[in-house]
């Protein structure tokens, strides 16, 4: 009908959505949530236990970019999230990063705005590329002090990567994942990009040497300014028909995990209230009460019988 947007899809055996072509999705009129501005959809490294990776990947242009990005401005959004899952392979056909087009998109949108943060990107594609990430890095703080994005770093064990995304640490190999890791979180913490790390509890093939692999690579990645979080296991991608993790299912081993990420975290988290709340008058007034609110939590942490070193 006149007026109305049509929306042709691809779909599979099983008759479920797979994918919108790009021509197909529409430019947002309205402002997004926080100033999101999506520059692509999909992903490339088919990771087994996820579902965006299902779909292909695909880049908008930098024109609709920017256009999504003037309307997020002209309703009041002075900063802009640049959302896709993996940013920093921005116009590229491989797990590889395409250096002047993610330089040109950095470039044109800090034209605009008054800074900008990721919503997510590999570790992968910041090791393969350091000085290209040091270059996109010097562009955003010149307008901020730091940055933040959400990060899959899933296990510290090579052998569970190898079973479950063996594509996660490409263009490297996936017995290298650990070193990966180590490398890009080393590269962000370098450059002020701040990461909020999951990793992926209860995995199906998981064992306990997985689980304390993982344990050493955060010990590893003390020095690195960063959240690390565990999530249990959720059936989606092509693990969607396994059983999800449960609480029942946890070990001494999963809970000395929990109680390592707690202190890692807690080892940043005054750092990362003073980097955030230090512009202004009224972010100097806050900042005492988010520490406080800290000392809280480290204080029912301990009286939880946790026995951490926060």
């Amino acid at each position: 009908m006149k007026g109305e947007v049509v929306y042709l899809y691809a779909f599979d055996v099983a008759n479920e959505i797979i994918t919108p072509r790009v021509e197909e999705i529409p430019d947002i009129v309205n402002a997004s949530v926080n100033g999101l501005v999506e520059i692509g959809r999909g992903c490339c490294r088919g990771c087994k236990f996820c579902s965006v990776t299902l779909r292909p990947l695909r880049w908008f242009s930098v024109e609709k970019i920017l256009g999504e990005v003037d309307v997020n401005l002209k309703a009041g959004n002075r900063g802009v999230i640049l959302h896709e899952d993996d940013v920093m392979l921005y116009g590229s056909k491989t797990t590889v990063p395409d250096d002047d087009k993610l330089v040109k998109l950095h470039e044109m949108v800090l034209q605009k705005c008054d800074g900008v943060t990721w919503s997510h990107c590999s570790l992968a594609a910041v090791a393969a590329k350091p000085r290209l990430f040091a270059q996109v890095a010097e562009l955003i703080r010149q307008k901020q002090r730091w940055w933040g994005v959400e990060i899959g770093l899933e296990t510290g064990s090579a052998e569970l990567a190898t079973k479950i995304m063996p594509a996660k640490a490409h263009p490297f190999k996936p017995e290298e994942w650990p070193e990966v890791a180590r490398s890009a979180m080393g590269l962000m913490h370098d450059n002020m990009l701040v990461p909020a790390c999951t990793l992926i509890v209860g995995v199906p093939e998981e064992t306990e040497d997985d689980l304390l692999k993982t344990m050493e690579l955060i010990d590893d990645l003390k020095g690195c300014r960063s959240l690390i979080v565990p999530l249990f296991f959720v059936p989606m991608g092509r693990l969607k028909d396994e059983d999800w993790f449960k609480d029942t299912k946890m070990t001494k081993v999963h809970e000395e995990l929990m109680i390592k990420c707690i202190e890692h975290d807690y080892r940043w988290v005054d750092d990362l209230i003073s980097i955030s709340f230090n512009e202004g008058w009224k972010a100097y007034a806050i900042r005492p009460f988010y520490k406080l609110f800290a000392a809280i939590a480290r204080f029912k942490i301990r009286q939880a019988g946790i026995k951490a070193e926060l």
